[in-house]
């Protein structure tokens, strides 16, 4: 039995979005979400709390403005003219030969093949740089990902606990951590905005 054709372009979307925007996308649905709670169950009054509301109001705008960028427009728009293959242009095909006109050559080389060997070993050599520079990148994405994700949900969770004074969240330990981990959210997420997934390969 074959899949149904929605599933399969379903799956295909996904995995033609960057691990970038995979991770941002994950951020922007916990942020929407506490958004909503906050709304219907206000927290009370509360420094930690506040500290918490301001950075998941940033973040959220943050992540909106970057979906209305042209740069996520690029990373989902698939392959670029500039990474495309350069036609090779085949001379004396489809055009009228006469046997009496004179066979001379343009340009000032003897041939084209003595290039051939220094653009396959160019060729042979630029991929491996090339995949192992974005197996970094991804490892990069994938940890900025997950501890700013952890802190997020970490300080999501003491807010609404404190809310129902199920735990403690003005202590100064408390506070300090409060602290830290918001600025790991907004690094983490300053991060994933920034982060080039492209590289220019025309050099």
């Amino acid at each position: 039995m074959s899949p149904a054709p929605g599933r399969c372009g379903l799956r295909g979307l996904l995995d033609r979005i960057h691990p970038v925007d995979k991770g941002l996308l994950v951020f922007m649905l916990v942020l929407l979400i506490q958004s909503a709670y906050s709304i219907f169950c206000p927290a009370g009054a509360g420094q930690a709390a506040e500290d918490i509301d301001i950075i998941v109001r940033t973040s959220a705008a943050a992540i909106f403005g970057y979906f209305l960028s042209a740069n996520f427009i690029r990373h989902t728009a698939g392959q670029t003219p500039a990474s495309l293959p350069p036609r090779k242009l085949e001379t004396g095909k489809g055009l009228p030969t006469d046997p009496a006109a004179p066979m001379d050559r343009i340009g000032f080389s003897d041939g084209g093949q003595a290039a051939a060997p220094d653009t396959a070993g160019t060729a042979d050599s630029t991929p491996d740089s090339s995949a192992g520079d974005d197996a970094a990148n991804c490892l990069q994405v994938a940890v900025a990902t997950c501890i700013g994700l952890f802190c997020l949900v970490t300080l999501l969770v003491l807010r609404n606990l404190s809310q129902w004074d199920l735990t403690a969240a003005e202590s100064d330990s408390v506070a300090a951590t409060v602290v830290q981990f918001r600025d790991f959210v907004s690094g983490c997420v300053g991060f994933l905005i920034g982060c080039p997934t492209h590289t220019d390969k025309q050099s």
